[in-house]
């Protein structure tokens, strides 16, 4: 990886991701009925999508607004705590948009799990890694599975998924994962964010 071609200095080659094919399915049912499909349900706690308001950065723009707004991450995620009645603090394990190597990096923050400026020391520490205190995309994310536009979501989700069914093998998330958290964005500005829990 830190060998590859230089793309955009610091960033190479495979720090961003691929974009592919894929598609992803998930099975919904209301949560009285849910045992007949499984043994092992899992609760949608909230789920929020939100998109840009005037003045929060877009990529795509071409021009930069006067005014400053939060992203639609930002926004999305405070929505789908508020509605699940929970805090990052709660949440047990989570994947988030990494769509390059500063994106995972920025998500942390806008999605409440850290303040701007302290995900270095938490990488550092191993907090995001599978053992850690907030293990973060433990599927590798879209730099390890490549990017099917409009299926990322639904990966995010079946990963959780076996997270809180302890069913993610080698990589499983130790000590019994109760709370997931999911968060895509997609340009031209929308933010998506996924609460689950057992």
């Amino acid at each position: 990886m830190l060998n590859s071609r230089v793309l955009n200095y610091p960033l190479t080659q495979f720090r961003f991701c691929s974009p592919g094919e894929g598609a992803a399915a998930v099975i919904v049912a209301r949560a009285d009925k849910a045992h007949l499909s499984t043994d092992k349900p899992i609760l949608i706690r909230g789920v929020t999508v939100r998109s840009r308001r005037f003045g929060s950065f877009e990529v795509f723009s071409p021009w930069v607004a006067g005014e400053t707004a939060d992203s639609p991450t930002v926004d999305a995620s405070r929505a789908v705590y508020e509605m699940a009645g929970i805090g990052p603090d709660d949440i047990d394990v989570a994947q988030i948009q990494d769509s390059e190597a500063g994106a995972e990096i920025m998500h942390m923050a806008e999605n409440g799990f850290c303040k701007d400026g302290e995900q270095e020391a938490l990488i550092q520490a191993g907090e995001t890694e599978i053992g850690g205190r907030m293990p973060i995309n433990t599927d590798g994310g879209l730099i390890a599975n490549g990017e099917p536009i409009g299926a990322s979501g639904m990966r995010q989700i079946y990963e959780t998924v076996l997270q809180l069914r302890g069913d993610a093998g080698q990589r499983q998330v130790p000590g019994n994962p109760r709370v997931g958290y999911t968060q895509v964005y997609g340009a031209p500005g929308i933010g998506a964010c996924t609460i689950l829990s057992r």
